[in-house]
């Protein structure tokens, strides 16, 4: 009896060797599940569409389903919020836009996640672009001439941006900043509203995402400059602010995080798919068409970048809220 259960025992203990072995590689590819990317917007703008889009070329070359989930609200955190709450398995990602480096300075109180302990940051994507726009027949035909008139009738020219401390305003406030240079910020709900404020003559000037293109085609408004570091296409002919003499470029990357802890290989499959991802001519097209610019970064770069960021951030931030009344 002991001699029979002995042998039957080490024939189980073999099988289930055998099963293990056998299991071990399968739990060892990945993707073997679809991925969620958690998008920080609402469903239908810019930044949703290129989440759709990269999801769709991404899941191409990781044999996986890649599912969008809109999460918007809270300035652009509510995915790093989801991040927080995952498994570091490679299975929810997320878009890192500019909010989550802005925020920890802006909400009083601070904020439930830590940008430099909550992520592991996988590969920066693109970058939106911002234009300084004024109406077609407004009288500044360069930016040293409005520059010049701001300085010449201190806070008298209104301009509208998407919102206080968005990106669109620390352009404008760094090429204050730059010039002394002073004009009244009028800050919006979004591009939109200032856009329509612009053309109702409510403002004089604009500082905009690619938004603006449509206005700029048809003839109602005229880019002075660009704000960042080299020429969009859409606006090859206005100067960027540093080709004009001023020091100053601001453009508001976008990439894609996971959850801290996400394995080294992991986070290699997936920013090398990424990597591949954009050098699709279709992908390159649309990104393009939404006025945004391509600026890929490896997970190392990107890293090191969304480190020096927060340390920025709060430097920007801080000396802003002083000078805001």
């Amino acid at each position: 009896m002991t001699a029979r259960f002995l042998r039957t025992a080490r024939r189980w203990f073999a099988a289930l060797g055998l099963a293990a072995a056998a299991a071990t590689p399968a739990l060892a590819a990945y993707p073997s599940q679809p991925i969620t990317l958690f998008v920080p917007y609402g469903a239908g703008g810019t930044t949703d569409q290129l989440a759709r889009a990269l999801g769709e070329a991404l899941g191409k070359r990781l044999g996986q389903t890649v599912v969008v989930d809109n999460k918007p609200g809270a300035n652009g955190t509510m995915g790093v919020m989801q991040l927080k709450r995952a498994r570091p398995d490679g299975y929810t990602l997320s878009i890192i836009p500019m909010g989550v480096f802005r925020q920890p300075y802006l909400q009083q109180g601070g904020v439930s996640y830590d940008p430099l302990k909550d992520v592991t940051y996988i590969s920066q994507v693109a970058a939106y672009g911002y234009a300084i726009a004024v109406l077609a027949d407004a009288k500044w035909k360069t930016i040293d001439e409005l520059v010049a008139d701001a300085k010449a009738r201190p806070g008298e020219i209104n301009y509208g941006t998407s919102g206080l401390f968005t990106s669109n305003h620390l352009a404008m406030a760094e090429l204050a900043r730059a010039t002394g240079a002073e004009m009244t910020h009028v800050p919006f709900k979004g591009d939109a509203e200032a856009l329509s404020a612009l053309m109702g003559k409510h403002i004089q000037v604009v500082s905009s995402t690619n938004t603006v293109l449509p206005f700029v085609q048809s003839g109602q408004m005229r880019v002075l400059a660009t704000a960042g570091a080299t020429r969009p296409k859409d606006f090859a002919d206005a100067p960027t602010l540093q080709e004009a003499g001023y020091p100053v470029v601001m453009l508001s990357p976008i990439g894609i995080g996971g959850p801290a802890g996400l394995p080294d290989d992991i986070v290699a499959k997936l920013d090398g798919a990424i990597a591949d991802a954009l050098r699709d001519p279709a992908f390159q097209e649309m990104v393009a068409r939404f006025g945004l610019e391509l600026a890929y970064a490896d997970h190392a770069t990107y890293d090191a970048w969304a480190r020096q960021t927060v340390a920025d951030e709060k430097t920007i931030i801080e000396r802003l809220a002083k000078e805001i009344p």
